[in-house]
């Protein structure tokens, strides 16, 4: 008799940030449009905020929302389970507090029996876990490869320590001379190398969570990333397969807040003053930024307060400035928008590509450094703004991106003419998705345990 394959079920768990839930939820949805069952995985207060999201969609795909509660840890505030609950130094006490669900997550495996689990750089259990009962499992990096390969190898762990020197220069036979972190992104990067022995510090939940992985899926596409998904392959030892860029449909957009170097708010404003362009610019603060501990009768209020003296009345002809969420994906879509200053995130990226619109790249922390020197160095879609040695910038040197991006001479023209052909090789005929998206399916079964046929 004709073999007739058996429905395959994934269960998916990220790390507790709306940054890194989205791409996970994005997956999981192009999983379902192949007829892929999902389980998605999350904190009760995660599953609530996914809902809607999820079921925005007209189809009804086949994802289950799964809620595991999570334990309590001493000093992390009562409910808070996300990233934007808690300051950046509490958020090392979201992974413990994760590392507890061990046990109950073993026995949700036993009780739900999927046939293989995807999941997020910080569980580092879950593959063994999931290995006692014969399920095997996926590590998915939500970023791309150029920094997965520059930032998160073996080489990079190092027993007395590793340093800011180490830090600037590419690891041996890295495919790119223009991508390395500035000496300020790499002091910034020290404590995911460094701390007391016998801790549990990043790199090494990266490092243990692709040891145990049957592969790596990878938020990025071989037209675009081609020389850094194979190098991760050689420096790993892993299979590496990418999934294509997940942007989200229109409807799903969501902006993140970010978190601002107050100080420098007077002289991003400046600069985009002396452009003489229009622009909307969204200035939102963090919920445990030092400015919201003042005094402000509202967000307006909040954020012309740090605006200097006049921009507003100055610029209030031909500028906006945005003190709520903004719809991101709408605005890069609208056909008036030229350009976009981004602090460099991948998925922000990601977005700008989609809609073909040229970047003024600002990276900020962690992955954005090198996520800014592949768009602008290696891809030539955007023009990274130039820093002072402590990553500082000034009014003029934003303005100058700016005017280089958006003006009409040999260099804008380049760039867009760059960004179009990253358009047509990600999203256009040049590379589609949904043939990442069937290979990483015939990937995951060809892992699966036994039994996927019956006759």
């Amino acid at each position: 008799m004709e073999n007739v394959e058996k429905e395959l079920h994934v269960l998916m768990f990220s790390w507790l940030a709306k940054g890194h839930i989205l791409p996970f939820l994005e997956l999981a949805k192009r999983l379902a449009h192949h007829a892929v069952k999902i389980t998605f995985l999350s904190t009760p207060s995660n599953i609530s905020w996914i809902t809607p999201l999820l079921f925005q969609d007209t189809e009804l795909l086949q994802i289950d929302l799964v809620e595991l509660a999570l334990p309590t840890v001493e000093g992390l505030p009562e409910g808070a389970e996300s990233t934007a609950d808690v300051p950046v130094e509490l958020h090392d006490l979201l992974k413990i507090a994760l590392d507890k669900l061990e046990k109950p997550f073993e026995d949700l495996l036993q009780r739900l029996s999927p046939d293989y689990v995807l999941y997020d750089f910080s569980r580092y259990w879950v593959a063994t876990v999931a290995a006692k009962i014969s399920i095997p499992a996926g590590l998915f990096y939500i970023v791309n490869a150029a920094f997965c390969s520059y930032a998160l190898l073996p080489s990079r762990c190092k027993d007395d320590g590793t340093t800011v020197t180490e830090l600037t220069a590419p690891p041996p036979g890295y495919p790119s001379s223009v991508i390395a972190w500035q000496p300020f992104e790499a002091r910034y990067m020290l404590g995911v190398y460094n701390g007391p022995r016998g801790e549990i510090l990043p790199i090494h939940r990266c490092l243990r969570s692709m040891q145990g992985s049957a592969f790596i899926a990878i938020r990025s596409a071989f037209p675009i990333e081609g020389k850094f998904i194979r190098f991760l392959e050689a420096a790993t030892g892993k299979a590496v397969v990418p999934v294509g860029f997940l942007a989200p449909e229109i409807p799903h957009a969501k902006k993140l807040s970010e978190q601002e170097s107050f100080c420098l708010i007077c002289a991003m404003a400046l600069g985009i003053e002396a452009t003489g362009l229009p622009f909307l610019w969204v200035l939102r603060f963090p919920r445990f930024s030092d400015c919201n501990t003042q005094k402000f009768s509202d967000e307006k209020s909040k954020v012309s307060a740090l605006l200097p003296e006049g921009f507003e009345s100055r610029t209030g002809h031909r500028g906006v400035v945005y003190t709520a969420w903004a719809p991101q994906l709408q605005i890069l879509a609208h056909q008036s928008v030229g350009g976009f200053l981004s602090h460099s995130g991948w998925s922000s990226i990601v977005e700008a590509v989609k809609f073909g619109v040229k970047l003024v790249l600002l990276p900020l922390n962690i992955d954005q450094g090198i996520n800014a020197r592949l768009a602008g160095g290696e891809l030539e879609v955007g023009v990274e703004v130039e820093r002072q040695e402590d990553g500082s910038f000034t009014d003029e040197q934003i303005r100058t991106a700016v005017v280089k991006v958006m003006n009409e001479q040999d260099q804008a023209r380049e760039l867009k003419s760059k960004m179009s052909e990253m358009k047509w090789k990600t999203f256009g005929e040049g590379e589609s998705e949904e043939r990442c998206i069937k290979e990483l399916i015939e990937r995951i079964r060809m892992c699966k345990a036994p039994n996927l046929a019956t006759n």
